[in-house]
């Protein structure tokens, strides 16, 4: 595993002991000051170590039972007596945090006040943004298609899309190395790996990566972000939605090409029981338009709510 980062020309360390302490600061230390890779620390521990259990699967698998509880509190020197206990030192190093954080509270505060009086405007679409409240009326920019008008409901998606860009400005994100076919970009619309304000991500052919980044962006706030990808393709993002639906974030997912009969790239595209997978996950709303018009309903719908919605629509023209 570490030649494999080392290929990938990774800062690669090893520390050959978890409980050496002062090596693994020193580890931390040598990857901080590497500011030219991404840098990974390899340590070797024992699992269930000063148990007697140590060393073995049983440590994981199994509780330790009184008699081994009562040996590692004794290998560890903590009173045996007690239920809970934490050392002195460690309850004192811990609580210094507390006044740290305040400092730190206090110092943004500050900034943020002086911020807020110089760019009142800005300062209030932040604080709105943070609570993830949508702007007033930001519905009526949702446009509406003429029925009986045929057209794919991906097509439809991205219409919807850029039609609300300029009024939900936190709306943000992209697809796994399909944009072109799952229609999720802004345009006109800058890439933002180009360009940090831009809200064009291209995510690669990462579907996992893909959606724990939106998770992580939805946890953090202030966007409301969305992948995309073809339906089938939920089998590799699927440990992330399941996260998004117990975090319950407000994270969006967009899957075109949900037909069954999805036949010209073969079977490796035919989402068969992907649908009766995801509908079974509490706290994921799913979403299939059938038309135009349903799709813009879906979107006001998925960006009001607060919790993961996966958005459906297919690959080819609905009438």
């Amino acid at each position: 595993m570490l030649e494999r980062f080392k290929a990938y020309h990774w800062h690669v360390q090893r520390v050959a002991d978890g409980n050496d302490l002062a090596a693994i600061e020193a580890a931390i230390e040598a990857a901080k000051a590497e500011t030219g890779k991404p840098s990974m620390i390899a340590v070797r521990t024992v699992i269930g170590y000063g148990s007697p259990k140590a060393g073995s699967n049983k440590s994981h698998g199994e509780p330790l039972g009184a008699a081994d509880v009562a040996a590692t509190k004794k290998f560890f020197g903590f009173p045996e007596d007690q239920s809970f206990y934490v050392p002195e030192d460690a309850l004192t190093n811990w609580r210094k945090a507390v006044q740290r954080g305040a400092g730190q509270e206090a110092e943004w505060k500050a900034l943020f006040a002086g911020y807020a009086k110089a760019f009142p405007e800005l300062a209030a679409e932040f604080e709105r943004t943070q609570k993830g409240a949508l702007k007033a009326g930001w519905e009526k920019a949702i446009p509406s298609f003429a029925p009986g008008k045929a057209q794919a409901t991906r097509n439809a998606g991205g219409a919807v899309m850029n039609a609300i860009a300029e009024v939900v400005p936190e709306l943000f994100g992209g697809a796994a190395d399909l944009t072109a076919s799952t229609k999720t970009i802004f345009k006109p619309g800058e890439s933002f790996h180009v360009n940090p304000a831009g809200r064009n991500v291209f995510f690669g052919v990462r579907e996992f990566g893909m959606s724990a980044a939106v998770n992580g962006m939805a946890a953090h706030g202030g966007l409301i972000p969305f992948g995309s990808t073809f339906f089938v393709f939920t089998d590799y993002a699927k440990p992330a939605m399941r996260l998004a639906a117990l975090m319950q974030v407000h994270s969006l997912f967009i899957f075109t090409h949900d037909s069954v009969g999805l036949g010209e790239d073969g079977p490796t595209h035919q989402p068969i029981e992907h649908l009766m997978a995801l509908r079974a996950v509490p706290g994921l709303t799913d979403f299939r338009p059938a038309d135009a018009n349903e799709t813009a309903a879906a979107w006001r719908l998925a960006l009001e709510r607060k919790g993961p919605s996966f958005l459906r629509s297919a690959g080819r023209i609905c009438r």
